[in-house]
């Protein structure tokens, strides 16, 4: 998310200073594509507060550039011991049956799939995360496993 005082200098470079969007992006380092949506949404508020073109822009910097009125709130995944012991187990196992061939053996996906259904049998368990995170526990656990052996 992109703060307020970067919006800010957005539209002075911009609109008081008439650089490019390249030249723009280039001092903010922040994407054309992100100074392209400020800069839409900046016209987008002087349209709303009906500015007429030779009105003095910077004087109603704070009335243009205002904070987004929604803001996104994360619950961050929290997961007990009983899950991370889990999925440890089910990575060194399926760590042992990658390592002698097998045909059991499963992809990381696999495994989170297998993961969310064992919901059933251990109501314990937390299942409610993503495959992304799920990919950064197995990760840590290899690295572990790599480290300090099986």
């Amino acid at each position: 998310m992109i703060s307020l005082n970067k919006k800010r200098d957005v539209f002075i470079l911009w609109f008081i200073k008439r650089h490019t969007k390249r030249e723009v992006s280039r001092v903010l380092n922040i994407s054309r594509g992100s100074v392209d949506k400020i800069i839409n949404e900046c016209q987008q508020r002087i349209n709303e507060l009906n500015l007429r073109f030779e009105a003095d822009l910077l004087s109603y910097i704070d009335e243009i550039v205002v904070a987004p009125s929604m803001q996104r709130k994360r619950k961050p995944y929290k997961l007990n011991e009983e899950t991370i012991s889990f999925i440890k187990e089910l990575v060194i196992n399926n760590e042992k049956l990658t390592r002698i061939d097998s045909e059991d053996a499963m992809s990381t996906k696999e495994l989170f799939e297998f993961f969310r259904k064992q919901k059933k049998e251990k109501p314990n368990l937390i299942t409610d995360f993503s495959l992304d995170n799920f990919y950064k526990q197995v990760k840590k656990i290899k690295n572990e496993i790599h480290d300090k052996g099986i």
